[in-house]
């Protein structure tokens, strides 16, 4: 006996698997993981300096976000069952509970995760990332909404970088990572990271977190990681000076140095400073 199916069945979005996502990993042999999670429109070849210089000490997994890099074939749901999917990464690669880095969109992700799967997480850097709308982020999500279709032209690309303040020496690699996003996806995950909004008053994270961000990014930002980093057990947050939201990479020693510092216990990197 055949069965029909209806057309509302038959269009029906699979959910995303871990498994489909593109993973670097590197330093099996080690006990203790670092997740890596990257900002909107890169993948995991942002971290690929970062683990270069942890993986002789720590299992490193960076995975490519739902219509980004080599997971561009997937397309962005929503940061809910993104997180959903990350954890569940973790719970099949990960050493036991890890600890995460996450700029941007990585570090809203990481939000997401100390909320929904707090057990999951030891320690965590949240970089670039509020906990509640910045001022201006409905005109920050109508511009990306607006532009997105003109994404990957010379142009857009060009105005991108210099508004984030990528330098020349990295231009390159920006320009192949936009190339490699979907437009669709950009655009879902941008808004929905805009539209993220954390309770500070009732909000408890166990995990002890690292707050940075940029000089020159916004107060709202500044403030809610002054807010968590008071709530949140032993966590702490910095700023770099005279940088914006992408100082990383323009200071990927200093980022290093962070990740270091909040993970191995080794000395705080000198250009950061503390609120």
């Amino acid at each position: 006996m055949l069965s029909i199916l209806s057309t509302s069945a038959l269009n029906a979005k699979k959910p995303i698997e871990a498994k489909n996502l593109y993973v670097y990993e590197s330093g099996k042999q080690h006990d203790k993981t670092i997740v890596f999670l990257h900002g909107s429109g890169s993948n995991s070849n942002m971290w690929l300096k970062h683990i270069v210089a942890l993986d002789n000490t720590f299992h490193c997994i960076a995975p490519d976000f739902p219509g980004h890099g080599k997971s561009n074939h997937i397309e962005w749901s929503d940061l809910d069952e993104v997180a959903d999917v990350v954890a569940e990464l973790i719970k099949t690669k990960g050493h036991g509970k890890v600890h995460v880095v996450g700029l941007s969109l990585g570090g809203s992700l990481i939000y997401k995760l100390l909320e929904k799967y707090p057990e999951l997480i030891d320690k965590a850097i949240i970089d670039g990332a509020s906990a509640v709308p910045i001022k201006g982020s409905s005109f920050v999500i109508f511009g990306v909404n607006l532009t997105s279709p003109f994404l990957k032209t010379n142009m857009m690309m060009k105005i991108m970088a210099k508004s984030l303040g990528i330098p020349d020496s990295e231009y390159y690699a920006f320009k192949q990572d936009i190339r490699m996003v979907s437009k669709k996806s950009f655009r879902r995950a941008m808004s929905q990271a805009n539209r993220l909004k954390v309770d500070l008053n009732n909000c408890t994270f166990n995990s002890p977190i690292f707050f940075v961000s940029g000089e020159t990014e916004s107060e709202t930002m500044h403030n809610s990681h002054s807010i968590l980093s008071k709530k949140a057990t032993e966590s702490k947050c910095a700023w770099c000076p005279g940088k914006g939201h992408a100082w990383m990479v323009s200071d990927v020693n200093t980022h290093i140095q962070l990740v270091k510092y909040w993970f191995l216990n080794d000395k705080f990197p000198e250009q950061l400073k503390h609120f």
